[in-house]
């Protein structure tokens, strides 16, 4: 149970923020054309390969973890364990499902995909433990 202990809420969020800034880098390869994210939603879209409610989940999933990590460093900024946590957390499930679409399509995956679900999911689970450490009243927040 010490490791709990050094948490601080500093490492979530910069985890995450690598997490967020992962999503630039290249996560598959078309034909000789390494492609970010930004690249693989356009070209989804232009394909309309993403029409309804999945077109409206990935792009909410897309743009929801920069806000969440950035979130989370202003959480960790004030000092505020809980919240940094709880903007944490879900970026791990969300990098997840991003990554495991790539896997899914016939294109290859690169560097980009890998960085971000390791950092998405070292993420969440150091905001896991931030969140199961007791805390005492002198800390709040």
């Amino acid at each position: 149970m010490r490791i709990v202990r050094r948490i601080d809420p500093w490492m979530p969020a910069s985890v995450a923020v690598i997490a967020a800034v992962s999503l630039l880098a290249p996560w598959a390869r078309s034909g000789r054309v390494d492609r970010s994210t930004i690249e693989l939603l356009s070209t989804a879209g232009a394909l309309d390969l993403l029409v309804g409610w999945a077109e409206v989940a990935t792009l909410v999933s897309w743009y929801l973890v920069p806000v969440l990590a950035a979130a989370a460093a202003l959480a960790a900024g004030w000092h505020r364990k809980r919240l940094t946590g709880g903007f944490v957390l879900p970026i791990g499930p969300l990098m997840g499902l991003a990554w495991f679409a790539v896997l899914r399509s016939p294109l290859e995956s690169r560097w980009g995909a890998g960085l971000g679900v390791a950092a998405g999911l070292i993420a969440t689970t150091l905001a896991g433990l931030l969140l199961m450490r007791p805390q005492n009243s002198a800390e709040g927040r």
